[in-house]
């Protein structure tokens, strides 16, 4: 008895790897979503208490956190609308370049409002996600995401790419 190969398909095990991380990490983006959408969580009523709660864990004091809280509602929105981009983006492959630039964004401010917090001696406990988002966003960023299993490919493919200089800013061309 032969086993049998799967087909050539073209697309290393590398890149592969990486086309399975952005759909990895767009799973997890769209699990974040939940955490707004689902009425349970009470997102909307309760992000003013919780980004003032910030204020002691943001370098440089609570005035950015106060900010956010007196702002609550712009802040919410941002937060919510970036969050449901990168779970779209990541999980379709659309515009893959700029959800890995907004995700490494979006992480960092997160992961610096919360660091007093996660690097506290005693009482931190471990460094949380965000740094991972953002090593996990970089690396698909130079590891080319997007340019196989994703819209992206599909509109260089079809010539549908209007504003080639953008796009290939944007999404890049499949190889």
């Amino acid at each position: 008895m032969t086993a049998s190969r799967a087909p050539k398909t073209g697309i290393s095990q590398g890149e592969q790897a990486i086309e399975i991380l952005r759909i990895g990490l767009g799973v997890i983006w769209a699990l974040n979503l939940l955490f707004i959408v689902v009425p349970a969580s009470d997102y909307w009523g309760s992000f003013p208490a919780v980004a003032a709660s910030f204020g002691a864990s943001t370098p440089g004091g609570p005035g950015f956190a106060n900010f956010v809280a007196a702002h609550s509602l712009l802040f919410a929105w941002v937060i919510a609308i970036a969050t449901t981009y990168l779970a779209i983006a990541l999980l379709f492959g659309l515009t893959t370049r700029l959800a890995c630039i907004v995700g490494i964004i979006a992480s960092a401010v997160f992961f610096w409002t919360q660091y007093s917090t996660t690097f506290a001696f005693p009482g931190g406990t471990d460094v949380g996600p965000h740094p991972l988002y953002i090593v996990m966003s970089v690396i698909l960023l130079l590891g080319g995401a997007g340019r196989y299993w994703s819209l992206d490919r599909w509109f260089w493919k079809s010539g549908r790419s209007a504003v080639h200089r953008l796009g290939r800013w944007v999404a890049g061309p499949p190889p």
